[in-house]
């Protein structure tokens, strides 16, 4: 076989296997951490936009009882369980619940008011756990354990049947009436 051309000459000369310039290789490195970097970012984004954990709730002490207040005016008294942006949760909670409007006008001193555990007195009987919405939320404090709500959550815990009355118990109580004999 003859491979040469009929003038003698070599064929021409194939080129070289394809090297990737290193431009090239650069260019692929960056896409690639582009595309690294955006996924962090979405990740990043549905963890906030999720309500994921943040900072605050490392200061929830656990071993303790938190009060919760309220943008009504109104404050709750337990354990939070879990903190995020949308909503607090409370367990084992109590609210302090005072005398009405008329009460209060006839009597003299303000010392009537009673800790209620939430789902004793209630018509509907809720659980004994709340969900508040964030927004709704003031703000919330870790109580000390020498404090009175405290004291009287323990009142109660010890004795539940009798702890549900007022704090001063000669204001509710009446004599009974006897009726005369015939």
């Amino acid at each position: 076989m003859d491979f040469f051309r009929g003038d003698n000459r070599s064929a021409a000369p194939q080129p070289a296997a394809h090297q990737p310039s290193k431009k090239s290789k650069r260019s692929n490195w960056r896409s690639v951490m582009v595309v690294v970097v955006g996924i962090l970012i979405i990740l990043g984004l549905a963890y906030w936009l999720s309500g994921g954990k943040n900072s605050e709730s490392s200061y929830i002490n656990g071993d303790q009882y938190q009060a919760v207040f309220l943008t009504n005016n109104q404050v709750y008294f337990g354990k939070i369980t879990e903190l995020n942006k949308k909503f607090v949760v409370l367990k084992d909670v109590y609210y302090i619940e005072t005398p009405s409007q008329t009460q209060a006008s006839t009597n003299q001193s303000n010392s009537n008011y009673t800790l209620r555990k939430l789902g004793s007195s209630e018509l509907h009987l809720p659980e004994d756990q709340m969900i508040i919405n964030r927004e709704q939320v003031t703000f919330w404090e870790n109580i000390k354990d020498t404090s009175q709500v405290v004291t009287k959550i323990r009142e109660y815990q010890s004795n539940p049947s009798g702890s549900s009355q007022n704090s001063n118990p000669s204001a509710s109580e009446q004599p009974a009436e006897s009726t005369p004999s015939q």
